[in-house]
């Protein structure tokens, strides 16, 4: 009688148990979507151009990978001070690069039609096409005769101090990514230029120098040069003083080679490069030695 209560009791704690709710149901998981982290190159591309193009993206994201690896394993050294300063985050550098590579490029593309008309200008090598465009970038016939591939740095003389870092495809590339909003937040901007007002920059504001365009590709370039022959090739960092006379000497020809092409092209809105221009989203003209 005993053993049929215990049982009676064990089958009615059992139904319960059984009526209850359970908390450990199978749920419906949604696999998280896709990004699309390719930059992609516009059908105006020919096989020719696009197969440069390419090559430069592939370059791109080895100066952006060696200069994560540096970061991930010195990520507070003189080497990282030099560039973003004592007070510079590194994680935000890692960031930025990280973003070339893996984010999500939310349709950006690489076109080679010119559709702005920028590319008739002599010295231009390619332009972000600004309000017309955010997501768009313009490579023009200049950059496939003048962009070196990364196997050549330090190569034919080359400083990095007097040297314009774009001289390589993938530099140049990495330095127009930072100018598509989709990439990076429109955090990156323009504080300083030339390699001795970026090292200044550093030292008196390390949270500008960590989202200045030209710190970053600077850095980078060191970066992976320095693994590719040793000690680099910055070469002579001038000073401020000599710098400021390089400056003024250099603008006249620079303000003739303007006038010269408003002559050639009267209905043009958009002065003539020194070495390369592109446009912001406010509709201004950036041009300099990049």
């Amino acid at each position: 009688m005993q053993i049929q209560a215990s049982f009676g009791a064990l089958l009615a704690l059992v139904s319960t148990a059984c009526a209850m709710p359970t908390f450990l149901q199978a749920r419906s998981v949604q696999a998280e979507e896709k990004m699309d982290a390719v930059w992609r190159i516009h059908e105006s591309c020919n096989g020719t151009q696009r197969a440069q193009i390419q090559r430069g993206v592939d370059d791109m994201h080895k100066l952006a990978s060696s200069s994560i690896a540096h970061l991930v394993n010195h990520p507070r050294d003189a080497f990282f001070t030099k560039y973003f300063g004592e007070e510079g985050d590194p994680a935000s550098v890692i960031g930025y690069f990280e973003q070339l590579i893996s984010g999500d490029k939310g349709g950006a593309l690489l076109r080679c039609d010119n559709p702005d008309g920028n590319c008739r200008f002599a010295d231009w090598n390619g332009h972000w096409r600004g309000n017309n465009a955010t997501a768009e970038t313009v490579i023009c016939d200049l950059s496939y005769q003048t962009r070196r591939p990364l196997e050549q740095v330090c190569g034919f003389g080359f400083q990095l101090a007097r040297d314009s870092p774009s001289t390589y495809f993938g530099a140049d590339l990495l330095h127009r990514a930072f100018h598509v909003p989709q990439f990076v937040n429109e955090k990156i901007h323009h504080y300083a230029d030339t390699y001795a007002d970026c090292l200044e920059l550093a030292k008196t504001n390390a949270s500008a120098a960590v989202t200045n365009q030209y710190s970053l590709q600077y850095f980078a370039v060191d970066v992976y040069s320095r693994n590719m022959v040793k000690n680099g090739c910055v070469g002579k960092v001038e000073d401020k003083h000599d710098h400021s006379h390089a400056t003024t000497s250099a603008a006249a020809p620079a303000q003739t080679q303007a006038q010269t092409s408003s002559s050639a092209a009267p209905s043009a809105t958009a002065p003539a490069a020194s070495a390369d221009c592109h446009t912001h989203a406010d509709g201004s003209v950036h041009c300099g030695t990049h």
